[in-house]
């Protein structure tokens, strides 16, 4: 096991990927780019810290895309903060709060770290699920949904911190 402190590279295509289930007809599929992050690994505990630039949110779909970026300015999430901690153990986990705007859900995430040929902490896995519970989407059509749960998917590098 590393212990240390890296900082999650903020370089393009390091989005992480939130995926929703079947809604309907359409599932929600969007991607953040990270702004900033840290993962800290102390002999008993890690801490992961996670920026999301969600007013930079893509979807593969145009009327999502229009949807997602209204929930955002209407909540005044434009950045989406995480903070989790947990204990260290042969599978990483940590649970913590996601924050954006008035937005607040409770995340639990396992984080695998992917050693490469020059860094045993070249990257890290993380992926998670969480439960939003009743949502309002604009959309035509699609209105509330009672039971919105998402998916959280994302490979990230690292760099060490000095």
């Amino acid at each position: 096991m590393s212990v240390g402190e890296w900082q999650i590279n903020a370089v393009d295509g390091a989005d992480v990927r939130l995926r929703s289930g079947r809604i309907g007809l359409v599932s929600v599929d969007v991607s953040a780019p990270v702004a900033s992050g840290l993962l800290h690994v102390s002999a008993d505990e890690i801490t992961l810290t996670l920026n999301l630039a969600l007013d930079q949110l893509k979807t593969g779909n145009f009327l999502l895309q229009s949807a997602a970026r209204s929930i955002v300015t209407r909540n005044k999430a434009h950045e989406l903060v995480y903070s989790g901690k947990g204990p260290v153990g042969e599978i990483w986990s940590v649970t913590g709060i996601a924050r954006a705007g008035s937005i607040e859900v409770e995340l639990d995430l396992t984080i695998t770290p992917i050693a490469s040929a020059t860094a045993p902490m070249g990257q890290i896995e993380i992926v998670g699920s969480a439960n939003m519970g009743t949502v309002h989407l604009p959309i035509p059509g699609m209105g509330t949904i009672e039971d919105f749960s998402f998916e959280v998917d994302a490979k990230l590098a690292l760099l060490p911190k000095t």
